[in-house]
């Protein structure tokens, strides 16, 4: 939908995906909908959060919920929202997240209560990367006004990803490539429970993520067998 300024605007609505049966979990088809899943927090964090906890039994459920929400994040999240910590650059905690979770299509690092960076694979959009592949696609900031679900803007890319996609096949009435995503544009307004934010998208480039190198094996001859 486009306002009378010209602005398009993104219209999102939450719904909670239980925590236990993420893949079993079907979302309702009558919606365009993704799922979101926040990172879960760095080892050397979590260890320095465990640090004081002498309750071995909730040590471990610390333990497991964090492993869990890294599982979530790996398979079955289309957006990955995290944080950065110990004053770690965002670009390179960005970069860190966009390899490990090679399957998502957009991921963003909150850079302060308006901001985050966030990083769109447009190979994914049609499902034709591969976690061994180099994969295309760009980095964006967006900025909100203060008050805005900033954890959302991810989200919000995205929905103009799949609206630009959508248009455009109507026009060509056939299937387009998800390289050709043009530039977002400039604003978007965000709008959630009928409340609109405005989204500012900054510092557009292109970039490309190459696969990691394989890891070394050590032959060990007959005599490790």
């Amino acid at each position: 939908m486009t306002g009378d300024d010209g602005v398009l605007a993104v219209h999102v609505t939450r719904y909670p995906v239980p925590a236990e049966d993420l893949h079993d979990h079907l979302l309702p088809d009558t919606l365009n909908l993704h799922t979101l899943v926040t990172a879960p927090v760095p080892f050397r964090v979590l260890q320095r959060q465990l640090a004081n906890v002498s309750n071995l039994k909730y040590r471990h459920e610390l333990e497991r919920g964090n492993s869990a929400q890294d599982h979530r994040a790996m398979n079955g999240a289309t957006v990955v929202v995290g944080r950065t910590y110990d004053g770690d650059p965002p670009p390179l905690v960005l970069d860190a997240m966009m390899r490990r979770y090679c399957l998502a299509d957009t991921i963003g690092v909150r850079i302060d209560e308006q901001t985050f960076l966030v990083a769109m694979r447009t190979r994914h959009l049609l499902g034709s990367a591969h976690p061994d592949e180099d994969v295309a696609g760009f980095t964006v900031v967006m900025r909100g006004d203060k008050g805005a679900p900033v954890a959302l803007f991810p989200s919000a890319l995205y929905g103009w990803s799949r609206w630009w996609l959508s248009e455009v096949r109507k026009v060509r009435e056939c299937l387009v490539a998800s390289l050709e995503l043009p530039q977002p544009p400039a604003q978007l307004d965000f709008v959630e429970a009928w409340q609109s934010h405005r989204i500012h998208i900054e510092t557009y480039e292109r970039t490309a993520w190459p696969a990691l190198p394989p890891i070394p094996r050590i032959d060990w001859g007959d005599d490790g067998l």
